[in-house]
C-alpha cells in the first residue's frame, strides 16, 4: 500500500489558501490565523504566547496538523513539561477525548518517546495521575503490559490493522518499538506475526508496504493479487 494521500496532498501555490505559508503540511497551512500562531508557539515551546492565545479563546483541543495532533500531543512528543502543565492544569485540556489520525492520545505520544519511568521526565505517569489511559496502540507501543492485558481480556482484536502506523497489527507495532515482551505475549494469545516485505525500507513510503502485490517476486510471477493461485508451474502460497 502506498503512502496515504493526506501525507502528500499539496496543491499548487496559486491554489493554496495561504500561498505565503509552506510548512510541508497543507492541513497546518490552512489553519486560521489564531490556530496558526498557536501551533507555531507550541512547536517553538513559547509558553508565553501559548498562554496569551489560550486566554484569548483558542481551543486547546483543536487539531493542528494533518495527523490531527493537538497542542498537548505535540507538547508530549517534545517532552515540554511547562507546556504540558500549562495545558492540563491551567486550561484543562482534554486528555483522552481527542485522538490523532493514528488513533492515539497525548499519553501515548509521551510514552513512545520514552517520557516514562524509569527514564527521566515521567510525563506518562503524570498524565495517568490525571486520569488518562493508553489507547490500544499506545499501550502496545509503550510496553504497558497491564493495559495491553486489559484490552486482550476484553476481546481486543490482536490482528486489527492500523493504516496510519505502517499498516501494522499489534505484534508488528510492538516489534517496531522494541517491545519484545509485549510481542511475545501477543503471540501467545494468538496474534499473527505478519511476514511483510523483507526488502530494506529505503523510502518513507515503503514503511507501508506489506510485501504482497508490490513485492518483486509477485510481479515477476505475474500474480496480480494475493491468493491468485497457481500460475503455470509456480505455486502461490496464498492460494486458498
Amino acid at each position: 500500500m502506498s503512502l496515504p494521500p493526506w501525507a502528500l496532498d499539496y496543491p499548487p501555490q496559486d491554489d493554496r489558501k495561504y500561498p505565503e505559508r509552506y510548512s510541508g503540511d497543507y492541513y497546518r497551512d490552512t489553519l486560521p490565523e489564531d490556530l496558526w500562531q498557536f501551533e507555531n508557539a507550541v512547536v517553538d515551546g513559547d509558553v508565553f504566547t501559548v498562554r496569551q492565545l489560550l486566554e484569548a479563546g483558542v481551543n486547546p483541543n483543536e487539531a493542528l496538523d494533518s495527523n490531527h495532533m493537538t497542542a498537548l500531543m505535540i507538547a508530549c512528543t517534545m517532552g515540554n513539561w511547562d507546556l504540558i502543565q500549562l495545558l492540563v492544569e491551567d486550561f484543562e485540556a482534554d486528555l483522552d477525548g481527542p485522538l490523532s489520525r493514528a488513533g492515539m492520545r497525548a499519553i501515548d505520544y509521551a510514552a513512545i518517546q520514552g517520557y516514562r519511568l524509569p527514564n527521566e521526565h515521567p510525563i506518562t505517569e503524570y498524565l495517568k495521575s490525571k486520569g488518562s489511559q493508553h489507547t490500544w496502540w499506545g499501550a502496545v507501543a509503550a510496553g504497558d503490559f497491564p493495559r495491553v492485558k486489559e484490552f486482550v481480556d476484553n476481546g481486543q482484536d490482536l490482528d486489527e490493522v492500523n493504516p496510519v502506523l505502517w499498516n501494522s497489527n499489534s505484534i508488528y507495532l510492538a516489534q517496531e518499538y522494541a517491545q519484545n515482551r509485549i510481542a511475545q505475549y501477543l503471540v501467545s494469545k494468538g496474534g499473527t506475526a505478519v511476514v511483510r516485505n523483507c526488502h530494506n525500507v529505503d523510502t518513507h513510503e515503503m514503511k507501508w508496504s506489506i510485501g504482497r502485490g508490490d513485492a518483486y517476486w509477485y510481479k515477476s510471477q505475474k500474480i496480480e493479487r494475493p491468493g491468485a493461485g497457481v500460475i503455470g508451474d509456480v505455486y502461490a502460497p496464498e492460494h486458498a
